[in-house]
């Protein structure tokens, strides 16, 4: 519902109206990623193979809990969504008491924004003037620092790579297993180490790419599962479902995410749309402009009117792209592949952001597949509190997922209380109680909107 995201905004960002969209002068040990040579690709980038470490630094993070031992930024080798070389950033975690056998948690975080110092290897800098601070300050120091207090590796990609391009699911996909390879690179760690990943909302775009692609491009990572939540599964359906409505930023933000990956979308679309729609994908690619600024900018837009085509994702170029950029394979024209390692998902049925039934369909299909899937529907919940509450038990099932526990369901069902875990005495357990009740705290929370979270 809109009260929801829109205290989350108000909340987590100092961003939402009258902010300066420049780089600003920061406390942070760099310039941010626009500006800063480590973000550069070197003249002779093709010569690395994909997950292979260019160069690294130390660097202090938000993240700074009890078991966090070093941090570091990785910049590595991957592919764009057209197969080119292209490098990107990680950063990378380090427990202070590493588990035995050693286990690597790969952690997507949702940036939805269309520019490098949206990313959040920036977000994550502490002294950062990352207009995306939000991405990094709600539930990652959660996932991450309950990871390295269980003494695993921790990974986030920026998986958007050099091109900023947001909901390009395998450019998404491919990122997040190449930074997977570079922190068992760079750590030297055993080539059999454990994987599990997770992600929300557009980091779940990523994870279920990720998956979705590891057999054919990462088959030598020894992935145990996966959770993700809250997932865009076709970027056509997504962009029909939030068009013209208050999140109308976001169809617009992954608009320019699919051009920023394909460049025949890219001429297409500036072929057609008209001198507002120019400034728009101009302002999406301008510094800063992150999700903040992609909430708050452009609610109820109807895009279709700045195109001068009629049904102009239909026309032959933009049907084509988004046929490559689906997880449905009733829409997809290529066969999309079935993981075999155990899955959680999860979905609020009253998503207001993300559609609901893009994600039952896909498990369905995926199921039928012979998939591992326990699916879980939040009945009561929308896009934000669906993040909220499904925080305690996917730390369950990742848990259970390193441990080889995960619990026997017919693909498809979920357990009956996931939903209710939050305001349990189990969530004080895996989450830790100062955790729990931060998140809790927010329960009845008022924004500048006026507008209440409500569980």
């Amino acid at each position: 519902m809109l009260p929801s995201l829109l205290t989350l905004v108000a909340l987590l960002s100092t961003a939402v109206v009258g902010v300066p969209l420049e780089p600003r002068q920061t406390a942070a040990a760099f310039p941010d990623p626009t500006v800063d040579p480590f973000y550069k690709a070197p003249a002779n980038l093709s010569s690395y193979k994909p997950g292979d470490v260019i160069r690294s630094r130390s660097v202090q993070t938000v993240v700074n809990g009890p078991d966090v031992g070093a941090s570091y930024q990785l910049y590595y080798r991957s592919k764009t969504t057209k197969q080119k070389p292209d490098g990107t950033v990680a950063t990378v975690f380090v427990p202070k008491k590493p588990a035995s056998p050693t286990r690597i948690f790969s952690y997507q975080s949702y940036q939805d924004s269309t520019t490098l110092d949206c990313n959040p290897s920036w977000a994550f800098v502490d002294g950062s003037a990352s207009q995306n601070k939000a991405i990094v300050t709600l539930d990652t120091p959660i996932y991450i620092n309950w990871a390295l207090s269980q003494g695993y590796y921790v990974v986030a990609s920026d998986d958007y790579g050099s091109q900023s391009a947001f909901i390009a699911g395998r450019q998404e996909g491919m990122a997040v297993l190449d930074g997977i390879k570079a922190i068992r690179a760079y750590s030297k760690l055993p080539k059999d180490s454990q994987v599990a990943l997770f992600g929300y909302s557009g980091g779940a775009s990523s994870t279920v790419w990720a998956t979705t692609l590891a057999g054919s491009y990462a088959p030598d990572l020894n992935i145990v599962g996966a959770v993700h939540g809250g997932t865009p599964i076709s970027t056509r359906d997504t962009f029909t479902f939030l068009n013209g409505g208050a999140f109308s930023g976001f169809a617009g933000a992954g608009l320019v995410g699919i051009l920023n990956a394909y460049p025949e979308m890219n001429d297409y679309i500036l072929q057609h749309v008209n001198d507002d729609g120019k400034k728009q994908i101009a302002a999406y690619r301008s510094n800063n402009f992150c999700l903040p600024q992609v909430v708050s900018t452009y609610p109820f837009l109807n895009f279709y009117p700045e195109i001068d085509v009629d049904d102009p994702l239909d026309q032959p170029i933009p049907k084509a792209v988004l046929s490559q950029e689906t997880l449905l394979q009733s829409q997809a024209d290529f066969k999309v592949a079935v993981p075999k390692f155990p899955l959680l998902q999860f979905h609020a049925l009253l998503d207001e952001i993300v559609p609901y039934q893009d994600h039952a369909d896909y498990v369905k299909e995926q199921c039928a597949g012979g998939a591992n899937i326990q699916f879980q529907t939040l009945p009561i919940a929308e896009h934000i509190t669906g993040e909220l509450l499904g925080i305690p038990g996917s730390i369950i099932f990742l848990k259970q997922a390193f441990e080889g526990q995960t619990p026997k369901v017919i693909c498809g069902t979920g357990l009956p209380d996931f939903s209710g875990l939050l305001f349990t005495s189990q969530a004080d357990d895996v989450m830790g109680k100062q955790a729990a009740d931060s998140i809790r705290a927010l329960n009845g929370t008022k924004s500048v909107f006026g507008e209440v979270i409500k569980f």
